[in-house]
């Protein structure tokens, strides 16, 4: 199913209050954020106007609108007549391959065996047309050629044969070495609840993470070592951080709202059309994107587009004695992103280092966790 987005880059801090509030009328996708303050995430192509509506009042800094899926493509295919005689062409070539297998998707718990049984599938297939398919059959040989599986499904779903399967469950004591307890984090241990090995720590120790909590063995009373799956319930505060630097004087490369739109249509790479033109900005920078015309499409027929976006570089001053409120708050929110649900802080620390032109706001939350896995 070709989805009908628009993708939306923004840059600020304090994006949450912004975000919660959007979705609770804008079902958002996708989102992902960056340590320089960026962040993306992607809405309805049909909510397109009503983000940028409700992202113009919030006062976040917008870096980009870009809107993809079928919706997108045939608005520009209106506006480009010389596209058209290229889709009719397509959609025919489209229509005759659509009877045959492109890929074979294999899933299961082990990937080596799903490459395997990949491989497998793909020698035993003698035809990849639909019709010619057998998937019982399919079935019938994988079952004998590989022991480690236990059940098998075959189907065709749209132009891909899926095999679905199923591996033998071994007892817990066959399913490979026997792995120690590794501490993930920074912290101080308050709490041991030992289920099974032996502990390497003891309440009240500092460890470091990558520090072995728990041995995956015992010692018997006969002073034999014997080994055994490593269980524990491990207590520990750890500490999140979150840095935020503020610099009196800084230079920044921004966007002006100016911008050219191109595309180009290559068949594999020849360019067999064009509307590019030339580009005179002072400043600019570009994105591209290219996308097949038609998926799964045998014929290698693809659209490049290209913005060019003017850009221009100012001088920011700013005072820290005025942002420091606002600069903690940035740092605090940065740390309780590490933050998981129903944990309390237990202590905030807050540092401030200053040098000449910039200063830097360390702060640190301690809350108490199970490090023990």
């Amino acid at each position: 199913m070709i989805k009908n987005r628009t993708k939306v880059t923004i840059k600020g801090f304090n994006q949450e209050r912004t975000l919660n509030q959007i979705s609770q009328k804008i079902k958002i996708y996708n989102f992902k954020r960056e340590e320089n303050g960026i962040s993306h995430f992607e809405v309805d192509f049909k909510d397109r106007k009503q983000i940028k509506n409700m992202l113009k009042s919030s006062g976040i800094q917008v870096i980009s609108y870009s809107s993809y899926g079928l919706k997108k493509f045939i608005k520009n295919l209106i506006r480009s007549y010389g596209i058209l005689a290229a889709v009719a062409a397509i959609l025919l070539c489209y229509i005759g391959q659509y009877n045959f297998i492109l890929k074979v998707d294999v899933f299961g718990q082990e990937e080596t065996i799903n490459r395997q049984i990949e491989r497998f599938t793909e020698e035993s297939l003698h035809s990849r047309l639909k019709s010619k398919i057998d998937t019982k059959k399919l079935e019938i040989l994988i079952m004998e050629k590989f022991d480690e599986v236990s059940s098998v499904s075959a189907a065709i779903v749209g132009q891909s044969l899926v095999i679905n399967v199923h591996q033998v469950e071994l007892p817990e004591e066959l399913e490979g070495e026997f792995a120690p307890i590794i501490s993930q984090y920074e912290g101080r241990i308050t709490k041991i609840h030992l289920i099974q090995g032996t502990l390497a720590v003891n309440e009240g120790d500092i460890v470091q993470k990558g520090d072995i909590l728990v041995y995956p063995y015992v010692v018997d009373s006969q002073g034999e070592r014997r080994d055994t799956h490593a269980k524990a319930q491990i207590y520990a505060d750890i500490w999140l951080e979150g840095v935020q630097t503020h610099y009196d004087c800084r230079y920044k490369t921004q966007r002006t709202g100016e911008k050219h739109i191109y595309s180009e249509i290559f068949f594999n790479n020849l360019l067999i059309f064009s509307n590019k033109k030339d580009v005179n900005f002072k400043q600019y920078e570009s994105e591209n994107s290219m996308r097949f015309l038609s998926k799964n499409l045998l014929l290698p027929l693809y659209i490049r587009k290209t913005i060019v976006y003017e850009v221009e570089t100012i001088e920011i001053k700013s005072d820290f004695l005025k942002e420091k409120t606002q600069i903690i708050e940035n740092a605090r929110q940065k740390a309780l992103i590490f933050l998981q649900e129903n944990e309390i802080i237990k202590e905030e620390i807050i540092t401030i280092k200053e040098e000449s032109g910039w200063h830097e706001v360390r702060l640190v939350l301690t809350v108490n966790r199970n490090i023990g896995g």
